[in-house]
């Protein structure tokens, strides 16, 4: 057999493709990262890992790379410079960070300076947002859009930030609230800049397809456009309108769906700067995606166009409406929140046991005893091969059915169905091997891998650090960080440490199709085996919840200087037990007391020792204030 090396590793879990330059597969077989755009210094992910642990920094971790934040603005703007650049358009690009995407406060602050020279944008949706993106706000006439549900001190907020030198803009998604910023922005005494956000008939493409067009949760129509104008025109107030807003859904896979929007949008521009003069921004939304699979097509967790291209596509779109229109070219504003952050963040879990699909029954023969069944089975195990494979296996599927319905009724014994189910998978295993030899198997051994897959439990809460891969099936790239340079000869799925049956990982990336199993190596309880989960910086951390009472990992964020030195910038440490039981009203101190309780009533009982009950104590004291997961 040709030897395995980390290039076929990196074939193999298309780290190449996903990774977009800043993962790839190091030739000691470890997964390096690449965070800045033209260097050649690496991180080596394993090893970094390993020395957090030594320091203490216990795994499951959530690694961000807030350099990759840095290259992938730099990656966004440029792309939109060349397609101004090339179509001679008259005015610039700006990003809006939307803080819905990763509210957490170094990620904030990471985007914000990163985005300084290219003076960025935020995007709130709800109060607490705005609350907090007003606070952090530091520099003159910053710019703030303020989206999502508002209530009147929602709209004061927003207006009397404008009075502390910030550039807050109110976009008008429902006709409504423009009846309550008239009122607001009348009583505080300040004059408002507004949006309006339109409800577009196209819609967009892959998972969240059904979020935008004309029956979206947001948005006005054509007809509450033109009333809110009217409104607006009985106070003189039209020229606060200064932008015009889109969504047409979260992670666009087809351009097509993008280039049919942007006509739509583009046309609106136009006749609303018509009634609006002062209207100069054009808002294109979110719905930029993320290829998570490496794909490069149109399917949900892909995308079938480039940066380059989209950018292409928004700038030619609105610069031809508004040539043929005579008008002037709008700043163009983008929310491209998961294109900015999803590469960042990287977590890192270990595994803690495996569960076989295939338990090595020993196949010397038969047991003994009256086992037909077994005596059968084990026939049609001993004589499989190439030439009856498809009618042996056939058999084999039709007797454990007929096992497995005799044992329901009573009639056979739970000894002889175990033998049975055992036999059966060591059946698939070997017609697998045997299919190929063949190009004539039966498709049901193509799918014997769903048999015959480990389970690979692993130190982590899917709920609460990827509850997208459980709420909506999506899938992210999945790849061990180190052994790459061994052959992964087992078949594996991935669950959590919850108790959920719905805590697992049965759907993995691959460039043609959804695969059912992970390719995985062989695992030892003597040694860390580390699997990095990819791409997970949009979204995933505020949507988590507490499923099992398991509470936000570590988060550590890393840089690397100009000399490739790696430098630890924030260690982020996890929920304690303590912390996790006051989220949901336990007092931990109560619970001490209440614990310390039942220890006197034993020792008064003589259930245990004086020795004991302090060891006792102290070991609940411990886990109190200790990691709520599994500590190698």
């Amino acid at each position: 057999m040709e030897r395995w090396t980390p290039s076929k590793s990196a074939e193999l879990y298309s780290v190449n493709e996903w990774g977009s330059g800043y993962f790839a597969v190091g030739e000691n077989g470890n997964i390096i990262v690449r965070p800045k755009l033209g260097s050649d210094h690496s991180i080596d992910l394993h090893e970094l890992v390993s020395t957090l642990h030594r320091r203490g920094v216990e795994l499951p971790i959530i690694f961000r790379f807030n350099q990759i934040i840095d290259s992938q603005l730099e990656r966004l703007y440029n792309a939109f410079q060349s397609a101004i650049e090339n179509y001679g358009y008259q005015n610039r690009y700006r990003l809006a960070f939307p803080t819905k995407v990763n509210q957490q406060r170094h990620v904030v602050e990471a985007i914000q300076r990163a985005g300084r020279p290219f003076e960025i944008a935020l995007e709130v949706g709800s109060k607490p947002e705005l609350i907090a993106v007003l606070a952090m706000l530091d520099r003159p006439n910053e710019m703030l859009l303020c989206n999502g549900y508002k209530d009147a001190e929602y709209l004061e907020l927003a207006l009397l930030g404008r009075k502390l030198g910030k550039r807050s803009i109110i976009i008008i998604e429902q006709l409504y609230e423009l009846i309550q910023v008239l009122e607001v922005s009348k009583r505080v005494g300040v004059v408002p800049e507004l949006g309006f956000r339109m409800k577009p008939i196209s819609r967009g493409s892959g998972k969240w397809e059904e979020s935008g067009g004309e029956n979206a949760k947001f948005g006005l129509s054509s007809l509450e456009i033109l009333q809110a104008v009217q409104k607006l025109e009985e106070h003189g107030m039209s020229d606060c309108v200064k932008l015009l807003h889109f969504h047409v859904g979260s992670q666009v896979s087809s351009i097509v769906a993008i280039k049919r929007v942007l006509r739509e949008a583009g046309r609106m521009y136009v006749e609303l700067k018509k009634l609006c003069p002062a209207l100069s921004m054009f808002d294109v939304g979110g719905g930029l995606g993320v290829d998570y699979d490496g794909s490069s097509t149109s399917f949900e967790c892909s995308i079938d166009y480039s940066l380059d291209e989209y950018a292409r596509d928004v700038v030619w779109a609105i610069k031809t409406y508004c040539d043929e229109a005579n008008i002037p070219e709008p700043e163009i504003l983008s929310e491209s929140g998961r294109a900015t952050v999803a590469h960042h963040s990287v977590l890192v879990t270990e595994v803690t046991d495996v569960a076989q699909g295939n338990p090595g029954l020993e196949l010397e023969g038969v047991p003994d005893g009256d086992l037909p069944k077994v005596k059968e089975l084990w026939n049609i195990y001993h004589d499989l091969s190439v030439k009856n494979l498809a009618e042996s296996f056939h058999d084999a599927m039709a007797l454990r059915e007929e096992s497995f319905s005799s044992f329901l009724s009573g009639d056979s014994s739970l000894k002889e169905h175990a033998y049975v189910e055992s036999l059966f998978r060591a059946t698939c295993a070997k017609a697998r091997e045997l299919s190929f030899k063949t190009k004539r198997a039966p498709e049901v051994i193509q799918d014997a891998d769903t048999f015959l897959r480990d389970t690979y439990f692993c130190s982590f809460s899917l709920f609460q650090s990827l509850p997208d891969s459980w709420a909506i099936d999506q899938l992210f790239p999945i790849v061990p960080i180190h052994r790459l340079e061994e052959l992964p000869s087992q078949r594996g799925l991935i669950a959590d440490l919850t108790c959920d049956s719905d805590g697992k990982i049965h759907r993995f990336i691959d460039t043609h199709d959804i695969k059912e199993h992970l390719p995985l190596h062989k695992f030892n309880p003597d040694q860390s085996y580390r699997i990095g989960i990819f791409l997970v910086g949009a979204y995933q951390e505020t949507l988590g919840d507490l499923h099992n009472l398991f509470g936000d990992p570590n988060a550590v964020h890393v840089e690397i200087d100009e000399s490739g030195k790696i430098v630890i910038r924030d260690i982020i440490e996890g929920d304690t037990v303590r912390e996790v039981l006051s989220y949901v009203q336990y007092e931990p101190q109560e619970l001490l007391e209440k614990f310390r309780t039942s220890i006197e009533h034993s020792l008064e009982e003589a259930l245990v020792t004086p020795e004991e009950a302090a060891d006792l104590t102290s070991k609940f004291k411990r886990s109190l204030d200790g990691y709520t997961y599994f500590i190698k």
